[in-house]
């Protein structure tokens, strides 16, 4: 039986063709089927996608985004990505390029402070009231409406780790808002935990794929434990891509949060 989850990843370890798309085609239309909203399609050792795999891959995208869903292709090879910018797919469907093409996220220079900041505690009885605020937040950023949807999941993520690990059930948000970039921390005061950039989670039929999707969704993604007392801190990083935060964005997002 396929278990169906809000966002789930999908490897993908086999050059879309002819013969191998309508294969994939089936798996994704049972995932569609069973009210999955966010796809990511992990095309880690894809190297060739012809014209087959990419009306699959188009017809698949409309079909989430008619149900209000998002399809994204990640890990994508430079070869790959060539082919599907000259069949005009990313123009419409969200592709990133495998870690080393893109390159690292540079840290913030010594001495510099968020243009905005701000602390939202986590509804414990209400994840999507939390998540609905999230979003009024993230609307007034320079984001597109995908990675918008992207760091709701991705913050939803860790939002129901702060809930699942703390013993009061409770978390705290917290966005601080650079020229470049969004930071949001999501800490807890449970048992603590960390995990290097470089190690991979180990998944469980219910848990362990939350790290992994995280790490999809953002820039960078940091998990350690809090420097003082207990606690997990879960640190998402997101660049913005095409603008910095100007005037009008913060005065906007100034009254949004006043």
């Amino acid at each position: 039986m396929l278990i169906v989850s809000d966002c789930m990843l999908v490897p993908v370890r086999s050059d879309l063709d002819l013969t191998t798309a309508p294969v994939l085609r089936q798996h994704l239309d049972r995932i569609v089927e069973g009210g999955c909203k966010r796809v990511i399609l992990d095309m880690d050792g894809v190297e060739y996608v012809d014209s087959t795999g990419m009306a699959m891959i188009l017809a698949e995208s409309r079909a989430m985004r008619n149900r209000g869903g998002l399809l994204s292709l990640a890990n994508v090879s430079e070869n790959t990505m060539r082919a599907l910018s000259i069949g005009c797919l990313t123009s419409f469907i969200p592709c990133t390029q495998k870690p080393e093409a893109v390159g690292a996220v540079a840290p913030l220079k010594p001495g510099v402070t968020p243009k905005r900041r701000l602390t939202i505690k986590i509804d414990a009885g209400n994840l999507e009231a939390s998540r609905a605020r999230l979003r009024e937040l993230l609307v007034m950023l320079p984001l597109t409406d995908e990675e918008v949807f992207d760091m709701t999941l991705a913050a939803g993520e860790a939002m129901g780790n702060c809930v699942l690990h703390t013993p009061e059930a409770c978390g705290f948000l917290t966005f601080a808002v650079f020229d470049d970039r969004l930071v949001i921390e999501a800490v807890d005061n449970g048992p603590g935990f960390s995990i290097a950039s470089d190690e991979e989670p180990v998944p469980t039929l219910e848990h362990g794929r939350g790290i992994k999707i995280m790490r999809l969704l953002c820039d960078k993604v940091d998990i350690f434990r809090k420097p003082t007392g207990n606690g997990t801190v879960a640190r998402m990083t997101k660049l913005f891509s095409s603008r910095g935060f100007g005037p009008v964005e913060e005065e906007s997002w100034e009254a949004k949060i006043a």
